[in-house]
């Protein structure tokens, strides 16, 4: 049985649903550039997006609010006549459905997690047409039926229907679905964290993008307010500059309601300046942003997962330290340098003593164990300059520039007594490390490099474990 609890909760997202539905389709009202004429309808935007995030939990507001919306039409055009309530449903039920439909299937889509962010924008697009099509189209038969309008009206109205309801949800249902997820169930939050976490830099640098995009904008459409040319009116294509500029560099929060923003100016402003000749440019020009910058929002996401996969490539993911490829290859820089400058550079790998004993006695866990812990040792100790890496097992590697062998053994010593210090209570026994220690050579690579200090390395558990040994450059590893 329901708690107390969630019956409320759900009785407050009706509400909520059915407030926000009135309040938007009063706007819709106020923005319009001549009577039933609008660029955009919000209403519609509102549907989807609730229906998209609740699912059926959306669908009994949104139903009633619209057959209270079409019983208030029928008192406001025809205040003679009896209310017929059965007729009136017919409207409010071609609105709910046709969006139920698509945003079920969307809904579908995305928790199947068959396809990823950019295929859920291409399924958004097209279900949100069909969806809006349907909607239109049967909306205007619903009005027929009900006898506020005739077949040639029906016919006429259709069209500019659908791409009313279209362009608002294209602009609007993106900030919508964000909105209502942040003061409801957070759900995008909780199951796509990834989808929030870009671009959260200065409130101040988002809001100078906007305002460069509401002036551009506003500029071109006072212009073609003065002119009345229609040539002028394309200006405002020229939006979409920096508004994607925006959309690269901002969070999908804010892209979603710079878009919104965006797109209210331009409805506002083709009203105020009775731009109504142009509405179609208009419209069009708020979808292409809408969809350029829909599409845009998945650049940041692709270049900061490009991003997540060089630091899984370049970091070891158990010990934290560079991978065996992120140390070669920073290595490799450094050695370059360094030989450009005659500078000294020595190359220690490290071997942690009977580890195999460790894994094989008590558990590659606490083998695991030993490993962080050896490597969190020996980042507190090392330079800002020391390159730590994983090469791969127990086997260790330090690049050490501007080192001399003297001065590199000084410093695998002190990092040998910490590990040798070391306590780990899940071990049981005291681990320990030896060392081979190598001076880079004139014009010496880091594989010949390895090489060398991997044999100085042997010599040192050949000769007791737990031990320094050192070739200098002018030294090989069989002196």
């Amino acid at each position: 049985m329901p708690s107390v609890g969630r019956i409320s909760s759900q009785l407050g997202l009706q509400l909520a649903l059915m407030l926000a539905w009135i309040l938007l389709y009063q706007s819709a009202e106020l923005l319009e550039y001549s009577p039933h004429a609008s660029l955009w309808y919000p209403p519609a935007a509102l549907s989807f997006a609730a229906l998209t995030l609740f699912g059926l939990r959306a669908f009994p507001a949104l139903l009633l609010v619209c057959f209270l919306v079409s019983v208030s039409h029928f008192q406001r055009f025809h205040p003679a006549e009896q209310i017929p309530y059965a007729a009136a449903i017919l409207p409010a039920m071609a609105h709910s459905l046709s969006y139920l439909l698509g945003a079920l299937l969307l809904r579908i889509l995305i928790q199947s997690g068959r396809v990823n962010y950019s295929g859920t924008l291409v399924a958004y697009l097209i279900l949100a047409a069909i969806a809006a099509l349907l909607a239109a189209y049967s909306g205007a038969w619903s009005l027929q039926l009900a006898g506020l309008i005739t077949q040639s009206e029906r016919l006429a109205i259709w069209l500019g229907w659908w791409i009313g309801d279209l362009v608002a949800i294209l602009s609007l249902s993106p900030f919508l679905v964000l909105l209502l997820d942040r003061f409801t169930s957070k759900t995008i939050a909780a199951q796509a964290p990834w989808l929030l976490q870009h671009g959260h830099g200065p409130r101040h640098s988002f809001l100078l993008k906007l305002v460069l995009c509401l002036l551009l904008l506003t500029f071109s459409m006072l212009l073609a307010h003065q002119v009345r040319a229609q040539e002028i009116t394309f200006l405002i294509l020229f939006l979409s500059l920096p508004a994607m500029w925006l959309v690269y560099t901002e969070s999908i929060w804010r892209s979603f309601s710079g878009l919104a923003v965006i797109s209210l100016a331009i409805v506002l402003l083709t009203a105020l300046l009775e731009l109504d000749s142009y509405a179609a440019i208009y419209q069009f020009t708020i979808a292409m942003i809408a969809v350029a910058m829909l599409y845009g929002t998945a650049v940041p996401l692709l270049q900061n997962t490009n991003q997540q996969l060089q630091r899984s490539l370049h970091t070891d993911p158990l010990t934290g330290v560079l991978s065996r490829q992120g140390f070669i290859e920073q290595a490799n820089l450094l050695l370059g340098r360094a030989g450009r400058r005659k500078d000294k550079v020595c190359l220690a790998v490290l071997d942690l003593d009977h580890f195999k004993q460790v894994n094989d006695l008590l558990g590659h866990q606490i083998g695991d164990e030993v490993l962080q812990q050896v490597c969190q040792t020996l980042q507190r100790q090392l330079r800002q300059q020391d390159l730590l890496g994983r090469f791969g097992g127990d086997e260790l590697m330090l690049l050490l520039p501007d080192t001399d062998t003297r001065e590199a053994s000084k410093i695998c010593e002190r990092l040998r007594l910490s590990i040798e210090q070391l306590h780990i209570a899940a071990a049981g026994q005291q681990v320990t490390a030896s060392f081979g220690i190598c001076e880079q050579q004139s014009d010496e690579s880091f594989n010949q490099l390895f090489a060398r200090a991997d044999k100085t390395l042997m010599q040192a558990k050949q000769r007791g474990r737990n031990r320094i040994e050192t070739i200098l450059a002018d030294q090989s590893a069989t002196d």
